[in-house]
C-alpha cells in the first residue's frame, strides 16, 4: 500500500485512536519547523519547536583549579574536570568570573534563582526565575515546571534548602528526588477510578480555598496597613494555587504520552533519603527521566538541586574509595590528598553531566536535536568554597544553538552578576523580563552568547 504525503503539518499533540485506546505520538518531523505549521498544547505560535530551559545547581562549588581553562575561546585547553565533555565541546560555553551577590559560598541555594538576600532577617521571600518562566509559558504543557532535588521536600526551616524553586507568593516548592516516582507522575496512565477521585479532590480543595478567601476578606476591614499588605500576599498565594489547580484539572482527562518504561531495578537504592543509594545509577536515571519529560513536551522548565550546599546528599563517591564528604574536600586547606579526591570526585560528577547532555543531543527534534532546542545551565553558589567566595562561580551554559546561542568555548565575565545569565536565557526563550527581575541583581545579557 502506498503512503500519501500531505503538505500540512500534524498537530504537535496528535493521537492514534482505535480499539478503545488512545496513544500519543512521539515527536515527528511533520510536527517540526520543517512542516508547514506546528500546533502544541496551548497557544505557542506555529512553525516553532518548543523552547526549554533547565537550571541545575551543584552546591559547594567545584575544584576551580582543575575546572577553569587557562585560556579563552573555542580552542581552550581542556582541564581535567572538563575532559569528560570533550565530545560536546561545541555545545557549551564555560562562563568564568560570574558572582552571586548574596551568597557566602554556602547557603546560596535560595539566592541562586531568586537573586535576593532572602535569608536575612525580615527579608521578603520572592519568586525564582524558573517559576517566572513557568508563569509565562508553563500553561502550554501538562506540568508548567518540574522541581527536582537530591533531597525530597523543601528543607525550609533548616539551614540548607532542598529546592531551588519559589512560587510568586514566596513559598518554597517541594522537590521530588526519586526517578521512578517522577516517571510515574509524568507517564502513568490514569484509571477511571483515579480520575474520578482526583476530580472529587479538586472540588474539595476549591471549597477549602473559597472558605479561606472569604474569611480573609472578612478580616480585611479590621486590619492596619501592614497587616492588609500581608493579607494581600496571602490572597495572592491563594489565587496562584487556584490557577495551578485549574491548570491541573484542565489537563486531567488528556492522555499522557506513551513511552517505553525505564528499567529502575531496586527502587530503594534510587531514593537518596534512604540508605543504600546507588548514586551513579540514580543520577543517570534522573537525567533519563528529565530528558523524557522534555522530549514528550510534558514540561519546558526544570529546576534541579543536584547537590546540596551542606553535606551534598550524593555520598560524594564514597563507594569508590573517596574518604571525604564533599564539604570536607572544599575546605581542603591545601591538603594534597583532599585536593586529589576533590578533582576526582568532580570528574565523576562531570561524567554524569556529559551523559545528560549527550542524551539530549542524541534525540533528534525538528531541524536539530533536543539539546539544540534546550538551554541547560550548570552552576553553583560559590567559587572557592575554601575561602567562602561568592565570585568566580563554576558556570556553564549548554545547548540552545537553534535558539540563537553562539557557543564560545570559554569566556570570562569578571564581576558580572549570575542574573545576567538568567536574563540571557529569558532573552533566548523570548520571554520578557518580569518586573524587579532577580531583585535587581542583573543589568543586561551576556552578549557574547547571542
Amino acid at each position: 500500500m502506498s503512503i500519501r504525503h500531505s503538505h500540512s503539518a500534524l498537530p504537535r499533540r496528535t493521537f492514534l485512536k482505535g480499539a478503545g485506546i488512545t496513544l500519543a505520538l512521539p515527536w515527528l518531523d511533520a510536527m517540526s519547523v520543517r512542516a508547514d505549521s506546528v500546533t502544541t498544547a496551548g497557544s505557542i505560535a506555529t512553525k516553532e519547536t518548543p523552547r526549554r530551559a533547565v537550571f541545575c545547581f551543584f552546591g559547594l562549588g567545584i575544584n576551580g583549579r582543575d575546572f577553569t581553562p587557562p585560556d579563552t575561546g573555542r580552542d581552550y585547553k581542556a582541564t581535567p574536570i572538563l575532559k569528560p565533555l570533550e565530545s560536546l565541546r561545541r555545545d557549551f560555553t564555560v562562563v568564568s568570573g560570574l558572582k552571586l551577590t548574596h551568597s557566602g559560598g554556602h547557603v546560596g541555594d535560595r539566592t541562586f534563582l531568586t537573586g535576593t538576600n532572602t535569608r536575612s532577617a525580615g527579608a521578603k521571600l520572592r519568586v525564582s526565575c524558573d517559576q517566572e518562566l513557568a508563569a509565562a509559558i508553563g500553561r502550554q504543557t501538562r506540568f508548567p515546571s518540574l522541581t527536582l532535588g537530591i533531597k525530597r521536600g523543601t528543607g525550609f526551616g533548616g539551614f540548607y534548602d532542598q529546592t531551588l524553586s519559589w512560587s510568586p507568593s514566596g513559598t518554597p516548592i517541594p522537590s521530588e528526588n526519586r526517578p521512578h516516582v517522577l516517571f510515574d507522575q509524568l507517564f502513568r496512565k490514569e484509571t477511571a477510578d483515579t480520575l474520578d477521585a482526583r476530580e472529587a479532590e479538586f472540588i474539595r480543595r476549591a471549597s477549602v480555598l473559597d472558605s479561606l478567601r472569604e474569611e480573609a476578606r472578612r478580616l480585611n476591614g479590621n486590619l492596619g496597613a501592614d497587616d492588609r499588605r500581608k493579607l494581600d500576599e496571602y490572597l495572592t498565594g491563594i489565587r496562584d494555587l487556584e490557577r495551578r489547580m485549574q491548570d491541573e484539572k484542565d489537563w486531567l482527562r488528556k492522555p499522557k504520552p506513551n513511552v517505553e518504561s525505564l528499567e529502575f531495578g531496586k527502587e530503594q537504592s534510587l531514593d537518596p533519603d534512604k540508605k543504600g543509594l546507588e548514586y551513579r545509577r540514580y543520577q543517570r536515571l534522573m537525567y533519563d527521566v528529565i530528558a523524557l519529560a522534555l522530549q514528550t513536551d510534558s514540561t519546558r522548565v526544570v529546576s534541579y538541586l543536584a547537590r546540596m550546599d551542606g553535606q551534598d546528599g550524593t555520598g560524594a563517591w564514597r563507594d569508590r574509595g573517596n574518604p571525604y564528604n564533599y564539604h570536607e574536600m572544599t575546605h581542603h586547606g591545601e591538603d594534597p590528598d583532599k585536593l586529589k579526591w576533590f578533582t576526582q570526585a568532580d570528574i565523576w560528577y562531570m561524567e554524569d553531566w556529559a551523559y545528560f547532555l549527550g542524551k539530549l543531543k542524541s534525540i533528534k527534534e525538528g531541524n536539530g536535536t533536543l539539546l539544540d532546542h534546550t538551554l541547560v545551565a550548570y552552576g553553583s553558589s560559590g567559587g572557592s568554597i575554601n575561602a567562602h567566595h561568592n565570585h568566580h562561580l563554576p558556570t556553564m551554559l549548554a545547548g540552545g544553538s537553534r535558539l540563537g546561542i553562539k557557543h564560545q568555548g570559554h569566556i570570562v565575565k569578571e564581576d558580572v552578576r549570575l542574573g545576567n545569565l538568567w536574563s540571557t536565557i529569558f532573552d533566548r526563550m523570548q520571554v520578557p523580563l518580569p518586573k524587579n527581575f532577580q531583585g535587581g541583581e542583573t543589568d543586561g545579557i551576556i552578549k557574547e552568547l547571542v
